[in-house]
């Protein structure tokens, strides 16, 4: 019954979107003129010209004490400069053969500022959690730019289908050493306003993750990295770990490969 309810949860979520997005674009050669001040029939030519983008943003072998995985996050759309179809992924897959964890974002995004995109869309959340698989479908409601200093954030808030209420918040920023030298900080912060015990996470802040990459580009598009990342669970999450048998933070040496077309 729950995985009924799932289905049709995100399936009625997904025609709405295309909807929604074919109607935008639609619309959007009547619009594109008037939404940003000193663009004319060059903009409205922009949004009618259709690419794609797709790029692995983190896909790294992790070797902890407690076990290796290897993590992936990356990104992809389709459309023109006002409007497009995204999808996001973050899969961590231990190397042992054991069932990894996957959360898939499908969104339609709005350019609504020169640096900025309001996206809002549907999510799906599968993890192995005290010995058993949970999922859950969830609304996904937020931003993707480039903050000032250059740092690029996706702030999004998420509601499941029993009405959770999550956030997350995720930002980097490039710090040149040379053309082909960068040094890449990050950030996340997962939040949520529920306990939801099931999976795993209680009420408040529940982790914050400290990466720092170092890459080399051997060209714009390919380029391998070495980096440090630090994981903290807090509050009543890092206890609910506990009791799962599960670890409450780890400090890793990280190696693995950007790449983008």
């Amino acid at each position: 019954m729950m995985g009924q309810r799932l289905r049709a949860f995100v399936g009625r979520l997904t025609c709405a979107l295309l909807v929604l997005g074919a109607a935008t674009a639609r619309r959007s050669a009547a619009q594109a003129g008037d939404s940003m001040p000193g663009h004319g029939a060059g903009t409205m030519e922009l949004d009618r010209v259709v690419r794609a983008f797709m790029l692995a943003d983190v896909l790294e072998y992790e070797a902890r004490s407690s076990h290796r995985s290897v993590h992936f996050e990356g990104l992809g759309w389709i459309g023109g400069d006002y409007n497009r179809l995204w999808l996001r992924a973050l899969t961590e897959q231990p190397t042992d053969g054991g069932t990894g964890d996957y959360q898939i974002d499908a969104l339609y995004g709005r350019l609504i500022s020169p640096f900025w995109s309001a996206l809002v869309g549907a999510r799906i959340d599968s993890r192995q959690w005290a010995a058993r698989r949970v999922t859950r479908g969830l609304l996904a409601i937020g931003l993707e730019g480039i903050a000032p200093y250059w740092f690029e954030m996706e702030p999004t808030v998420y509601v499941s289908q029993n009405g959770d209420v999550s956030a997350r918040v995720e930002m980097a920023t490039d710090i040149l050493v040379s053309q082909r030298l960068i040094v890449q900080p990050r950030l996340e912060i997962n939040a949520t306003a529920q306990r939801v015990p099931q999976f795993g996470v209680g009420s408040g802040i529940n982790d914050v993750n400290v990466g720092l990459r170092v890459r080399y580009e051997f060209s714009r598009k390919f380029a391998p990295y070495l980096g440090v990342s630090w994981l903290s669970r807090t509050g009543e999450t890092a206890l609910l770990a506990r009791r799962a048998g599960e670890i409450d933070g780890y400090r890793v040496i990280v190696f693995g490969l950007r790449a983008w077309r």
